[in-house]
């Protein structure tokens, strides 16, 4: 006799899914799969109304609360970064807030703190990037009052113990030795100077200097004059009580050290956009690399606003140029139907405090860039000379929508994305707005906008790779890259790891 199949851990799920299903049609199980009919899942999102306190010192929290598991996650960012960076001490923003976690407390060296944070079997991390930095913890709800406490003894008391410091800045420098050693590395780093300049503060590389520069009275006043009360935003989520989470943020917000008493981030937040235009044409970087990496498309048009319709139509034009759903016409033509490249990726970034970039990526046979390259202008330019299919349309729609719920699916992402607008400046309408703007866009919509916002007339087109393979050996007539991009090709300079300096022959 077989033995019975063990039950699987879905097959409740699956009996309730056909439960619904049957009730959902008139003759009970339906006859046929086609005759089956799904839930359309709209959902009402959840709201910031009644989420959000103001604590002691100036600042913000939003409170979700799940009694699910006996874990509560608090997470808190802030408006600092590079951009506060000094320009002969870039990287001091970063290592700040790497070494609040890092670098112990006042109270509890480093080691210590470490042990502590263990036994309680607490997740503590901090971080700064270039516009933003933060802190999360993850505790238990039971041991929650004494991991609170190291929490803010990190904030608000951090000791940038030396030794710590000497070892970050060692890695730091370790990490500059291998920046040429991933070629999309090296895409990336000339295609941001191409497109935003050198001088911004969102391309402007750590060097040996910088970090040498760099003291560890730099980073406690960095810490003092920017990472205060006032700046701060809480998430806070899982298994608590509000008034309790309050007054246990409160009170240890009252005991935070007291702070200069100018605000220096009002003048300088938001941080100032890159003045740079990019001018197009081809861009080569030589590298030993079996595949070229290739990537076309220019700076951001604009950043619509936060609830004008384009925006949301351009999240549309992004889910069919290079949506993870199912659906990318850059990948099915080059990848699926052409076999041409290996990765591949499309994206219309259109920035949160200034207009991103829209870029199309891939990586392919050296020989074959040329045609790669047409062939994904040729799907430019059909989606910006004819409708999209009324299905393409839905797909996009639906991915995007489907999306848009997964964003408040745990408590931790609703406290998580409302403090996130209240950072950024996006109003808490912008949510229902999305849901409805992508509802409503339609075939010209799309049209309209991939025309205005898709200028291959401004294309950057930068390649990393053998040059003599990329070219075909084509002396001195055209390659096919410089025939499919209309341009004659400019030879950037390799670089020093280290400085980044542009190397020169002899080197």
């Amino acid at each position: 006799m077989r033995p019975a199949p063990a039950v699987r851990p879905w097959l409740p799920a699956l009996i309730l899914a056909a439960s619904t299903l049957s009730a959902q049609h008139p003759g009970g199980t339906p006859p046929h799969p086609r005759a089956l009919r799904f839930d359309s899942g709209e959902r009402a999102l959840p709201t910031a109304a009644g989420r959000r306190f103001e604590l002691a010192g100036g600042a913000v929290a939003y409170l979700a609360e799940d009694h699910t598991l006996p874990l509560v996650e608090v997470a808190v960012a802030l408006p600092v970064g590079s951009f506060l960076d000094p320009l002969e001490k870039v990287g001091l923003a970063s290592l700040t807030g790497a070494l609040l976690r890092r670098g112990g407390t006042e109270l509890l060296p480093a080691d210590p703190f470490d042990e502590r944070a263990d036994t309680l079997g607490a997740r503590l991390d901090s971080t700064s990037g270039l516009t933003r930095g933060g802190a999360s913890l993850s505790a238990m709800a039971w041991e929650l009052d004494q991991a609170l406490d190291l929490f803010f003894a990190m904030l608000a008391r951090p000791a940038f113990q030396p030794d710590r410091l000497a070892s970050a800045k060692t890695h730091l420098r370790e990490s500059m030795q291998r920046r040429n050693e991933d070629p999309r590395a090296i895409l990336e780093r000339e295609w941001e100077w191409l497109t935003f300049g050198e001088r911004h503060f969102s391309t402007r590389p750590v060097t040996p200097a910088s970090v040498a520069a760099i003291r560890r009275q730099d980073l406690l006043s960095f810490h003092q004059r920017f990472w205060r009360p006032q700046q701060l935003i809480f998430a806070v989520s899982g298994d608590f009580r509000p008034q309790e989470m309050l007054a246990a943020l409160n009170r240890r917000l009252a005991a935070w050290p007291e702070s200069p008493p100018e605000d220096p981030l009002e003048s300088r937040w938001p941080p100032s956009a890159p003045s740079s235009r990019a001018r197009p044409g081809l861009y080569h970087v030589e590298a030993d690399v079996p595949q070229a990496k290739v990537a076309l498309g220019h700076r951001a048009v604009e950043t619509p606003g936060w609830l004008d319709p384009d925006r949301f139509v351009l999240r549309v034009v992004n889910e069919v140029l290079g949506g993870s759903g199912a659906i990318s016409r850059v990948a099915g033509r080059l990848r699926t139907v052409e076999g041409l490249v290996y990765r591949v990726s499309a994206r219309y970034e259109l920035g949160d405090l200034w207009p991103g970039d829209f870029q199309i990526f891939f990586a392919t046979e050296s020989r074959n860039s040329g045609r790669a390259v047409a062939l994904a202008l040729e799907e430019l330019q059909r989606l910006r000379s004819r409708s999209v299919h009324p299905k393409e349309l839905e797909v996009a729609k639906r991915t995007l929508l489907g999306n848009l719920r997964l964003a408040f699916d745990t408590a931790e992402e609703i406290a998580g994305t409302f403090a996130e607008d209240e950072l950024l400046g996006r109003p808490h309408a912008y949510w229902e707005a999305y849901r409805e703007g992508i509802e409503r866009v339609s075939r010209e919509d799309v049209l309209r906008v991939a025309r205005t916002h898709i200028l291959p007339k401004n294309f950057v087109f930068l390649v990393v790779g053998r040059w003599q393979e990329i070219s075909g050996g084509a002396e001195p007539g055209a390659s096919a890259l410089e025939r499919a991009t209309g341009h004659r090709v400019t030879h950037l300079p390799n670089r020093d790891p280290l400085t980044l300096r542009p190397l020169t022959g002899s080197d």
